[in-house]
């Protein structure tokens, strides 16, 4: 979807960069830590608004601090159109305490979004450092200074973007999928004929 469009149906700023947080708003995706890296980001000047796509149980914590701290947060709540939200990104953070395969992630490189992501669980997989994201420990000021290079290197954000979809589409586009299911029905098929 077009990307002022997007952002005009959620009311985000088209001057501004923005930065998505997508997922669930729960303990173990650190809502606590993003909004550190917000009031980060806020206290260091760089222009930069920030969006959060989902819901959960610190729903309520983050609203709070957003408005006690006067954080540039917009909360969208749970969105069911991944495409407008990603449209509406130039960066997308994931600050995860521990993460399995983060959709997000993949959604965002398909999306040719650079990310700044902490360094769990099969991340590694999905974000190759420095070639198309950058990713760090779980410290505040990692997490900042990433988004800050970012901010303020546009060739580093499109060549990371181009890069992170070429990467994902080819490593995680339904292509690769199909591929690889028929190989495993063909290897499965192969071995019941010798039984």
């Amino acid at each position: 979807p077009d990307k002022n469009k997007s952002r005009e149906s959620f009311g985000l700023s088209l001057q501004q960069l923005q930065c998505a947080f997508i997922g669930r708003v729960t303990q173990i995706k650190r809502p606590d830590r993003f909004l550190d890296v917000v009031a980060e980001i806020k206290k260091r000047g760089v222009d930069l608004g920030f969006f959060v796509a989902g819901d959960g149980e610190w729903l309520k914590y983050s609203n709070a601090r957003i408005a006690v701290e006067d954080l540039p947060v917009t909360v969208l709540g749970w969105q069911s159109d991944i495409e407008r939200v990603l449209s509406s990104a130039d960066i997308v953070v994931l600050t995860s305490d521990n993460e399995g395969t983060p959709l997000s992630l993949i959604q965002a490189g398909m999306a040719g979004l650079p990310v700044v992501t902490t360094n769990v669980g099969s991340v590694p997989e999905v974000v190759l450092d420095g070639s198309t994201g950058i990713v760090t420990g779980l410290d505040v000021q990692e997490l900042a200074v990433a988004l800050e290079k970012l901010v303020n290197d546009k060739v580093l954000r499109s060549k990371l973007g181009a890069a992170a979809q070429e990467f994902t589409l080819s490593n995680f586009g339904v292509k690769r999928l199909v591929h690889d299911h028929e190989v495993l029905y063909k290897k499965l098929l192969s071995s019941r004929a010798k039984s």
